[in-house]
């Protein structure tokens, strides 16, 4: 398959067909104004999306439901009995990179090394769709293949490697962080979750209590709660801590902040408690993790 997408007058597209089913692109919008990308892709195939700057819009069912991708997050969609071309609002200053590829080719992977995954493993007849942060480990290989320089014979070699560690790496600590399907009869539950989850996302420095969002958005407290988890495999605090921590590994990276200003711009008011959670979710602290970012 390939979708041959053109560069636009907004967007740089570098797009390559790896194999009869398997395609990746990377989509750079460097402009101030949105780009829309269309392209049909049938419903043999599952779609990954990394967003690493600024965010997208995805619509589905002609524009009727649309889904929010922002800077740091990933996204999966599998639907097996009904296409979903790409439609796809690029926002200003956003990059994209994107991975297609047929769910049987994908299970072709698996099987030849003997790997059992309980989400790849369902993932034949059952629709998914899966929202999750981008690991710093991911980030790292999508830049490498950014920044490939390669003679073109052995391009596709180069990005194959690339395309097997990415799903080693997407899928080795899945928890199976399954979304319920916006084409499933709970759409209007699903709609309002995800509307809560893009207000906190807006001013990660300063989140309203529970009960102030139940408030604003019309739900009970229980209903946030379970359906937040259900939803997005996590509780309301721990997704907004690791999309915090998430955007502490990019400033980091960028090396233009102390540690200390990372803090304060995510959140923390006291730098240790920023340091001790950093630390006990990638096993190093922001000063370690900025050298080894200035060494890779």
């Amino acid at each position: 398959m390939t979708m041959n997408l053109k560069n636009t007058q907004k967007s740089k597209i570098d797009e390559y067909k790896l194999s009869t089913d398997v395609y990746m692109a990377q989509i750079d919008n460097f402009t101030p104004s949105t780009d829309t990308i269309l392209k049909g892709i049938d419903k043999r195939y599952i779609q990954f999306y990394f967003c690493t700057k600024g965010s997208l819009t995805f619509n589905f069912n002609n524009g009727v439901y649309k889904v929010n991708l922002v800077e740091g997050k990933s996204f999966l969609f599998y639907y097996p009995s009904l296409d979903l071309p790409l439609s796809l609002n690029i926002n200003a200053e956003s990059k994209v990179y994107i991975v297609v590829l047929s769910i049987q080719k994908l299970h072709q992977l698996f099987a030849e090394y003997h790997i059992q995954n309980d989400v790849v493993l369902n993932m034949n007849q059952n629709q998914f769709y899966i929202e999750r942060s981008i690991h710093p480990a991911i980030n790292l290989v999508l830049h490498q293949i950014e920044q490939m320089k390669l003679a073109p014979q052995f391009e596709n070699l180069f990005l194959i490697g690339k395309m097997y560690e990415l799903f080693t790496l997407y899928f080795s600590d899945m928890d199976s962080q399954k979304e319920q399907c916006p084409f499933l009869n709970n759409e209007h539950q699903v709609k309002k979750i995800r509307d809560i989850k893009d207000f906190l996302l807006k001013d990660l420095r300063n989140t309203p209590s529970l009960k102030a969002i139940c408030d604003q958005f019309s739900i009970s407290e229980y209903h946030l709660k379970e359906g937040f988890k259900q939803i997005y495999g996590q509780t309301v605090h721990g997704y907004l801590l690791d999309t915090k921590l998430e955007l502490a590994c990019k400033k980091l990276a960028d090396d233009q902040l102390k540690v200390k200003e990372v803090a304060f711009e995510i959140g923390y008011e006291n730098p240790s408690h920023f340091i001790a959670a950093f630390k006990k979710k990638y096993g190093i602290t922001p000063k370690q993790f900025t050298k080894q970012s200035s060494v890779s």
